[in-house]
């Protein structure tokens, strides 16, 4: 296990705390002014709380590596495709299951570009490059992939919550416990990518595929009107990622997790945020 110094631990508590908090208060404004278009500020918050942290701590060299050196860097054809059509393409495979493979009925539920497409793009510029960008390297300097990824689908699943209690930012007619499971699926997929590329661009790219993917096809249960396509795409990705982290357990699992903390039951990723939180 690699040792996580005293401010690299302060830095992930630092950012966690201030991003939900903002996004809270934010969310309680649009409620207040009963305008939920005031809630899409909320997804600005990562990047720009990333932004702050890095200039106080690190200044030009640690913003340079943050906006530019993440993002224009050579990265190869396989993972930019991965990137924008892994998930939907799991999401189309889960739809054409649910038709019974009748691919005549396979259909789009809109095929409006503006403004949705703007939206989304700017919806993952605004959060990446604080999840993918800034958090998840800090977690990786103590945890494996595995770890790191469902501590960050944690923190960026109950960072939506705000939004959730207002209607906006969640899927409607979804639980929020489904809601938080495909945001740590998610994180694993969106991770694993930004594991062997190092780059925030891949994981904006798998963002926007991922938002479109929502916004484009009949999976969600708002527009389906149930949730089993969307537990048949939550199958096909648990099984994907299941796959990915066995195959490649060696890279993705590597580092002496054991002895994160002494007892076995506290190595879930609950205990690790404790232990991360006491050690401070």
């Amino acid at each position: 296990m690699k040792i996580l110094n005293s401010k690299g631990k302060r830095e992930i508590i630092i950012f966690s705390v201030i991003v939900i908090a903002l996004s809270s208060v934010i969310c309680f404004i649009s409620y207040k002014l009963d305008d939920p278009n005031v809630s899409i500020l909320t997804v600005f918050a990562p990047s720009i709380i990333a932004l702050i942290i890095t200039a106080i701590t690190n200044g030009k060299k640690g913003l340079y590596e943050l906006f530019v050196k993440q993002t224009v860097k050579k990265t190869g054809l396989k993972w930019l495709l991965i990137s924008l059509i892994g998930i939907p393409v799991l999401a189309s495979l889960a739809m054409l299951t649910s038709l019974g493979f009748d691919i005549s009925r396979f259909d789009l539920r809109t095929t409006q570009l503006l403004p949705q497409i703007v939206i989304i793009i700017l919806i993952a510029v605004g959060e990446e490059y604080g999840w993918r960008g800034f958090l998840l390297p800090r977690l990786m300097d103590k945890f494996n992939l595995l770890y790191s990824s469902i501590i960050l689908g944690l923190i960026w699943g109950f960072w939506h919550f705000p939004a959730y209690l207002i209607g906006t930012g969640v899927p409607l007619r979804m639980n929020f416990i489904v809601f938080l499971l495909w945001v740590i699926l998610g994180t694993l997929f969106i991770s694993w990518i930004y594991y062997y590329t190092k780059s925030v661009l891949t994981s904006i790219l798998a963002h926007i595929s991922a938002n479109a993917a929502f916004n484009y096809l009949l999976i969600l249960p708002e527009f389906t009107g149930s949730m089993n396509t969307f537990w048949l795409f939550i199958l096909y990705l648990s099984v994907l990622m299941m796959m990915i982290f066995y195959t490649k357990r060696k890279d993705l699992l590597k580092g002496d997790i054991n002895n994160i903390v002494s007892s076995r039951t506290s190595k879930s990723p609950f205990f690790i945020i404790l232990n991360i939180l006491s050690s401070t």
